[in-house]
């Protein structure tokens, strides 16, 4: 497997991970903090997927 797919497959189920954790324990948190939690992760996962393509465009390059 390449180091690119590897990276988007990690990320991908990383992403689809945190709203299923938190579907199964939604009783023990507050509706806000689901929220707070699921934009976290869905900035946090913007941001590595963003570096992410950036460092294999640049690799690509050399």
């Amino acid at each position: 497997m390449e180091d690119k797919n590897f990276f988007y497959i990690l990320g991908g189920v990383s992403y689809v991970s945190w709203p299923l954790y938190f579907l199964l324990y939604s009783s023990e948190y507050t509706t806000q903090k689901i929220i707070e939690g699921i934009t976290f992760i869905s900035v946090v996962m913007i941001i590595y997927f963003a570096i992410t393509v950036f460092y294999f465009r640049q690799k690509d390059e050399d």
